[in-house]
C-alpha cells in the first residue's frame, strides 16, 4: 500500500484519542447508573481506557479502508457495466445496514439503555437481514445487468433470430428493472430501522445512526431513478408503472425516516 492510502500521523492520534474519551465517558455513565460513587465512577472509567487494545482497533479502520478502496478501484477501471448504478446503490445500502446494526449493538449492551435492550437486539438482527439482503442484491444486479448485454448481442437476422432476440431483451430489461425496485425497498426498510436506532439508541452514536439512514434514502432515490430510465424499453408498461410508483413510494419512506433520523441530532 504507498503512503497515500495510509492513515496520517494526525489522524492515527485522534482515533486513539476520540477511542479513549468513548470508552471513559461511557464506563463512567455506565458505573453511575449501576449505583457507584464518584471514586468509583472515575476508578470505571480508568479501567476501561486500561483495557482498549488500540492496535486491534487500528486494524478494524485498516481492514475497512482496504476493501472499501478496492471495490471503488474496480468500479473505476469497469469498461462497461456491470457493475452498473444498482450494483453501487445495493453496496451503499449494505454499508447503511452495517452502521445500523453497529449503533444498535452500541445500545443493547449498556446499562444505562436496559430498558431498550431487547428492542435494539431486534434491531440488529434485523439490520444483519437487511445488509445481507442488499449483498444479494449487488450480485443479482450486476446479473440483470449482464444478461441484458448479452440479450443485445444475439443476432438480429434471420427473422425468427430477432423476434427471439427482441423476446429476451424484453425478459432481461424486466428483470433489470425489478432489482432496482427491489433494492429500493430493502433501503428504505434500512432508513426507518436506522431512524428508530437514532431515536430510541445511544445518544454517542445518533450521528452514525442519522447517516445511515440518509444514506439509505440516497440509495432508494438511485434505484428509483434507475426503475424509471428503465421504463421505455419494457414492453409491459403496467408492469414498468406499478415498478416506478413502488421504487417511489420506497423513496418518499425513506426520506421521511431520514428526516426523523437527523431531527435526533439537532434535539
Amino acid at each position: 500500500m504507498t503512503d497515500d492510502h495510509r492513515d496520517t500521523p494526525h489522524d492515527a492520534v485522534e482515533a486513539a484519542r476520540r477511542t479513549i474519551l468513548d470508552a471513559a465517558v461511557n464506563a463512567y455513565e455506565d458505573a453511575g447508573l449501576s449505583g457507584l460513587c464518584a471514586e468509583g465512577r472515575w476508578e470505571a472509567a480508568v479501567d476501561a481506557i486500561r483495557t482498549i487494545d488500540l492496535a486491534s482497533r487500528a486494524m478494524v479502520s485498516t481492514d475497512l479502508a482496504t476493501p472499501a478502496a478496492h471495490a471503488a478501484a474496480v468500479v473505476a477501471a469497469a469498461t462497461a457495466p456491470p457493475p452498473s448504478g444498482g450494483s453501487v446503490a445495493a453496496a451503499a445500502g449494505a454499508l447503511a445496514a452495517a452502521l445500523a446494526q453497529m449503533v444498535s449493538g452500541l445500545t443493547a449492551g449498556r446499562p444505562k439503555y436496559a430498558a431498550v435492550a431487547e428492542e435494539m437486539q431486534a434491531a440488529g438482527r434485523r439490520a444483519a437481514d437487511l445488509r445481507l439482503e442488499l449483498l444479494e442484491l449487488v450480485r443479482r444486479d450486476a446479473a440483470v445487468v449482464e444478461a441484458v448485454a448479452v440479450a443485445h448481442r444475439l443476432p438480429r437476422a434471420p427473422q425468427a433470430a430477432a423476434a427471439a432476440r427482441a423476446d429476451a431483451i424484453d425478459r432481461a430489461m424486466h428483470d433489470a428493472t425489478e432489482a432496482p425496485a427491489a433494492i429500493a425497498r430493502a433501503a428504505a426498510a434500512v432508513a426507518d430501522l436506522a431512524a428508530t436506532v437514532a431515536e430510541r439508541g445511544n445518544r454517542n452514536a445518533v450521528a452514525d445512526a442519522a447517516v445511515a439512514a440518509l444514506l439509505a434514502e440516497a440509495v432508494c432515490r438511485a434505484a428509483a431513478l434507475t426503475v424509471h430510465a428503465n421504463l421505455p424499453a419494457l414492453a409491459d408498461t403496467a408492469v414498468g408503472r406499478q415498478l416506478e410508483r413502488d421504487a417511489a413510494a420506497s423513496a418518499d419512506a425513506a426520506a421521511h425516516a431520514a428526516a426523523r433520523a437527523v431531527a435526533t441530532v439537532h434535539r
